[in-house]
């Protein structure tokens, strides 16, 4: 079976001070066809070839920040995502499907204080 590949890759700002996305940017990458085998590959194992085919790094080895907890990646089809452990073909996908495979990637944002002296002045006047 042939399918149709769209992946994209969601950059998200990750706050270190909030734990949480302060900015999500999605980016096209070119589409691309594969053939796969839909009574014996899960959705999971389609994920994975997908990452090998683009040169992501594996799922597995990815760095999470605190407070997130989706996941890294998923492959939708017709708008729903497709459950990791059924097969393509229990999961509905036909021959010329079109997969959006999304792969998240948070760049992580924080600050530090810097401090010129560590003496603080002995008036008020010379705080301001």
């Amino acid at each position: 079976m042939k399918l149709r590949i769209k992946p994209r890759q969601e950059n998200h700002k990750w706050s270190l001070y909030w734990k949480c996305s302060m900015a999500t940017h999605t980016f096209t990458l070119d589409p691309f066809d594969i053939e796969v085998d839909p009574g014996v590959m899960t959705a999971m194992q389609l994920r994975r070839k997908l990452a090998e085919t683009i040169g992501l790094r594996p799922e597995d080895e990815l760095c999470r920040l605190e407070s997130f907890v989706e996941p890294w990646e998923l492959c939708m089809y017709k708008g729903r995502e497709l459950e990791d452990d059924k097969t393509l073909a229990d999961n509905g996908v036909v021959d010329d499907a079109l997969i959006v495979f999304v792969r998240k990637q948070l760049i992580a944002e924080g600050w530090k204080i810097l401090q010129e002296d560590n003496e603080d002045s002995s008036t008020e006047e010379d705080d301001f």
